[in-house]
């Protein structure tokens, strides 16, 4: 059963600005209460400039992992593409109209073309964490992230086409049924909104969602560990600043390294076949 239409019923808006001192995020809203930051982004060289041709023309090409379906809730692993490949098979999608459902995730952009990072501007974000680490994702329409929590805070910077975002906050996370499984600097829930049993699940309807829309130039702060759920509603470019403390970022490596040798939750992951 998918309920998702219920629960965006039940959703509130998330508090929107547009606009907004550093100092005033600094104080209100980094790690306290999510945001959106309407046009944030609108005037950035990512925002302008960055289309598939654009892409396309980037002198350099790296191997690449993709996913396909919801990769939080659903059994599903990577597949190997080269970056050009993907966005030409992207491009080509969406011009024809094609059923294409593999997406990009968490792609080290910037370390194939350092020359991009002209293109974006966090630095409302970036002062305020020890560690930063910028990725990108691109994908087709209906891809889905189901809710997971993130260790680190994130702005979200929305470049092309339109995404979808609910969420909840920390005070409902046993409603959120939290899963056992592995998953590299996150917890995942066991509640998968779009293919659901909903008597398996009765502290759901106790949950507070809120949810918003975001356009191209828009921006959301998620703060640290807050349940969230995404869904592109258009193909999609989208760039993502996670912030870290030195605490939060020394721990992730760590059981990262322990996990990988078999030492915590070898075999009850989301990144091992």
């Amino acid at each position: 059963m998918d309920i998702l239409n219920d629960i965006l019923e039940r959703s509130k808006a998330i508090e929107e600005l547009n606009d907004i001192d550093p100092k005033i995020f600094k104080s209100k809203y980094f790690n306290k209460k999510p945001v959106v930051l309407r046009g944030f982004a609108k005037d950035w060289g990512a925002t302008k400039k960055w289309d598939f041709d654009f892409l396309l023309n980037l002198e350099s090409d790296k191997d690449i992992d993709l996913l396909s379906g919801n990769f939080i809730q659903d059994d599903n692993r990577y597949k190997k593409s080269s970056f050009k490949d993907y966005i030409q098979k992207l491009k080509d999608a969406e011009i024809n109209k094609d059923n294409f459902k593999d997406y990009l995730t968490t792609l080290d952009i910037f370390k194939t073309y350092p020359h991009l990072k002209e293109d974006i501007d966090f630095s409302i974000f970036e002062g305020l964490n020890a560690v930063n680490d910028v990725t990108a994702w691109i994908g087709p329409a209906g891809t889905i992230s189901g809710f997971h929590a993130d260790t680190g805070k994130n702005m979200y910077a929305q470049v092309k086409g339109r995404k979808m975002f609910i969420l909840a906050s920390t005070k409902f996370n046993s409603k959120m049924y939290p899963s056992s499984k592995y998953i590299n600097g996150a917890v995942a829930s066991k509640v998968n909104i779009n293919d659901i049993i909903p008597e398996d699940f009765p502290k759901l309807n106790d949950v507070e969602f809120i949810k918003v829309i975001l356009e191209p130039g828009d921006v959301l702060h998620v703060p640290s560990k807050w349940w969230h759920y995404v869904q592109s509603l258009d193909t999609s470019i989208s760039i993502s600043d996670f912030g870290f403390s030195k605490f939060e970022m020394f721990s992730i490596k760590a059981i990262d390294y322990l996990h990988r040798r078999g030492y915590y939750k070898s075999k009850n992951c989301f990144c091992c076949n």
